[in-house]
């Protein structure tokens, strides 16, 4: 049924693409440059994939550095927006984005900078495990592609339903870019959480992983489409109530605990059934994504590495890069709506103000970057899942990376019961 949901959804975007497009075919809505809007598209998604990448290739070796970096940067960055909204006061939306951005991207800096020795080990295996299956690059690439033709889609849908229709389509128009975009997102997951499990097992690239990728991405595609969709739908929303419940208990702020406790409880039925872990079952097993909710935490739990893995590592630690790139890109495009009235070009988004072509800057920055890494993201999950289950299995096959995850596991666990 959420499949079905998710494609009403769908539709509705559409058929405001669609009259934004029969407008612009009659000269009613010239606002709107099509031409334009996808130079604007193109340009700043080829500069989030060049970001991406150098990301990507810098990680294994430099870790620890560029998540430090990519943390101080994303909360300078958000507080200069903010500030600079305020200031200017033209744009309410920015800059409450700005401020809200500046709080998270603390909070997350509170709680993640002792850790981030740790989570990088985990980064270095995972690229390396992803670079031994460069097969899913290839397939990042498409699902990119796809998103891609999603975000032209999605701004034209957004700007004509904001100028005919009101404000209001605005929030309408986000969820409909967070949920499609999650969707593409844990597509690649699954798929990347089966190739990595079979590469876990078999070794080095065969044939077979080959032909295995091929298996999972059609069956994220299908068979498991539902459960990427329900997933997509409530993940992010609880793991956001739940970082922040967690930050203000161990700050021990008055109240908001409390209050979070209770929105917690009352949503328990659907937290209970919602992980970021159960995509990596999904992908492995082919579970449905309730019952891999399910029996990862029932192993994370015997394996007694809950207080570990509920700091949900690879996403908050990629969502930092991902920001990085978006704000960058963001900027690229603040500075293509700056001086667009100066040459013979334009972004095509007719909303009157550069702040505008930074905040979908930023949006496209964001979306390249986080469907490019997911594969990481993805692969830290599964080696993590994988690594809990069956560790005889990585040492044998892959005793060097082995290594890596035992060290840093055995030291972060030995710290974790030092602080009980």
């Amino acid at each position: 049924k959420y499949s079905m949901l998710f494609g009403l959804h769908f539709a509705g975007t559409g058929w405001w693409f669609a009259d934004a497009f029969l407008q612009n075919m009659d000269g009613n809505n010239p606002s709107i440059n099509t031409l334009g809007l996808l130079t604007f598209l193109i340009a700043t998604s080829l500069i989030s994939l060049i970001l991406a990448n150098i990301a990507f290739q810098q990680l294994p070796n430099h870790g620890e550095t560029i998540l430090k970096t990519t943390i101080v940067f994303s909360t300078a960055a958000a507080l200069v927006v903010g500030t600079i909204g305020a200031v200017q006061g033209q744009n309410l939306f920015l800059t409450v984005c700005g401020f809200v951005a500046f709080v998270g991207c603390g909070v997350y800096m509170n709680a993640a900078w002792s850790r981030l020795s740790f989570t990088s080990v985990n980064l270095s295996v995972a690229v390396a495990a992803v670079r031994n299956n460069m097969g899913l690059v290839t397939a990042s690439l498409g699902i990119a592609a796809v998103g891609f033709a999603w975000l032209f889609v999605a701004v034209i849908a957004g700007v004509n339903a904001y100028q005919n229709y009101g404000r209001w389509t605005l929030a309408y128009a986000l969820f409909s870019y967070c949920w499609t975009h999650q969707v593409l997102t844990n597509v690649l997951t699954v798929a990347t959480s089966g190739i990595i499990g079979r590469w876990f097992v078999i070794g080095e690239e065969t044939p077979s992983l080959t032909t295995g990728l091929k298996e999972t991405l059609t069956r994220a595609r299908t068979y498991s489409f539902g459960s990427i969709c329900f997933g997509s739908l409530f993940l992010g929303i609880v793991q956001i109530i739940q970082g922040i419940n967690n930050f203000a208990w161990s700050k021990r702020v008055p109240l908001l605990p409390s209050i979070l406790d209770k929105i917690l409880t009352a949503t328990k039925t659907i937290i209970d059934d919602v992980s970021e872990w159960s995509y990596v079952y999904v992908g492995l097993y082919g579970y449905s994504y309730t019952n891999a909710a399910k029996h990862v935490t029932t192993l994370f739990h015997n394996k007694g590495v809950d207080s570990i893995v509920k700091y949900q590592l690879a996403s908050n630690a990629m969502l930092m890069v991902n920001a990085t790139v978006g704000l960058l890109t963001g900027y690229c495009g603040h500075v293509f709506g700056t001086f667009e009235e100066h040459i013979d070009w334009s972004s095509g988004l007719g909303l009157g103000s550069s702040g505008d072509e930074f905040f979908v800057g930023f949006l496209v920055g964001f979306h390249m970057s986080s469907i490019l890494l997911s594969v990481v993201s993805a692969a830290i999950n599964t080696l993590v899942v994988c690594f809990q289950e069956s560790p005889e299995e990585f040492r044998t096959n892959h005793p060097d990376l082995s290594l890596m995850m035992e060290s840093a596991w055995k030291m972060k666990m030995d710290e974790t019961i030092s602080e009980i």
